[in-house]
């Protein structure tokens, strides 16, 4: 065979291997779920002033078959395709989230992160001075092809509790709820994550948002101090 040949065949497998790769049908979508702050975090506390808190484990309480799962992908033939987190469990993403607002806060985030089912008599006296929990109650994230466009859609909804271990007593609970769209001609894992991370750091921050909760966190620590 001539060398002008072997060129032709390479050129002709390289086109099929490529036209099979394009008709291979994806199975799952896989994306990179964290807290991406979406303004500046004050710091409450007075200067020099560092507040402990334990940040217990959040409960998926989401209601789906399988709590991996974050969303889908639903195409034009009415198929779809789910979409999970890259790295770790939804849960872990939320409380990760949660530990790293309140770093940014001026908190002292303890390395225990224990497991808490939210009830008042599981509360155990060594998770510090101020313990946080919480539940999700919705996370998901979708495309929808709607030609010729993508509908992109997340939401999340998270409920948190504030406890005192000392006196295992939880004493402000708050629910907040987020959400995000985009519409676009092109589909990218990269905007399922730019949309569900929107809508996850924003629900993350309106739970410490307003006076109220600064107050109670520090009437709470008053009376559990030294």
């Amino acid at each position: 065979m001539t060398r002008h040949g072997n060129i032709l065949n390479g050129l002709i497998w390289c086109c099929l291997i490529l036209f099979l790769s394009s008709c291979a049908r994806i199975n799952l979508y896989s994306i990179d779920m964290k807290y991406v702050p979406t303004k500046t975090v004050t710091q409450p506390q007075e200067r020099g002033e560092r507040i402990d808190v334990t940040v217990a484990n959040f409960v998926d309480s989401r209601q789906i078959e399988d709590l991996v799962v974050i969303g889908r992908v639903v195409q034009s033939d009415g198929s779809s395709i789910l979409v999970f987190p890259k790295k770790v469990k939804p849960a872990e993403v939320v409380t990760g989230g949660i530990r790293a607002f309140l770093s940014k806060s001026g908190y002292t985030v303890s390395g225990n992160i224990p497991v808490w089912d939210l009830e008042e008599k599981s509360i155990q006296k060594d998770w510090g001075k101020l313990l946080i929990g919480g539940r999700i109650d919705e996370l998901e994230v979708s495309c929808k092809e709607i030609t010729p466009k993508k509908m992109y859609q997340a939401r999340v909804k998270l409920t948190v509790f504030f406890a005192n271990p000392r006196d295992g007593k939880i004493f402000y609970k708050v629910s907040t709820n987020s959400s995000s769209s985009l519409e676009h001609i092109l589909f990218s894992e990269e905007r399922l994550e730019e949309q569900i991370n929107g809508a996850l750091s924003e629900a993350i921050e309106k739970v410490f948002e307003g006076k109220e909760l600064q107050r109670k966190i520090r009437d709470t620590l008053e009376r559990v101090s030294p």
